[in-house]
């Protein structure tokens, strides 16, 4: 009879794809965020680019809130939903993307995202959850 092989390292996860995924489309924007800065600073002078100035100054918001969400800041941990439920992040980055779409700074961040919105529905899908971090006893005081 064969043995089954023992299990090598952590359980993969697809949520930790996402969540890289997720960061880095948010930095690069710098994708979405840094996309922001150039679309707010240059693009307004284009001739007939009204949209520019208010699409730019979004996605720096946007780009802001996606790594605020991303990144593991205490603070975050408090809003519940947003930060636990992965169909809620799905939804919100779905929103999010339509806006990085909008001007060409920021659509190289926005089609990051697109793949952690597919990796986070792919983590949703095989059951992964998101559980708050305890705090740890004995902390800095």
């Amino acid at each position: 009879p064969k043995m089954p092989l023992p299990a090598l390292g952590p359980k993969y996860t697809w949520a930790g794809w996402a969540n890289q995924q997720s960061y880095v489309a948010g930095f690069c924007e710098f994708f979405i965020l840094c996309g922001g800065i150039i679309t707010t600073i240059w693009y307004p002078k284009l001739p007939g680019n009204v949209m520019a100035l208010p699409v730019g100054i979004a996605t720096i918001v946007l780009g802001a809130l996606i790594m605020g969400i991303e990144y593991p800041m205490p603070y975050i941990h408090n809003l519940g939903i947003a930060y636990t439920s992965y169909y809620f992040r799905i939804g919100l980055y779905a929103l999010i993307l339509g806006v990085s779409m909008l001007q060409c700074p920021s659509q190289t961040g926005g089609l990051c995202l697109l793949c952690a919105i597919i990796t986070y529905l792919r983590a949703a899908l095989s059951g992964e959850t998101c559980a708050v971090p305890k705090a740890k006893k004995g902390g800095r005081k």
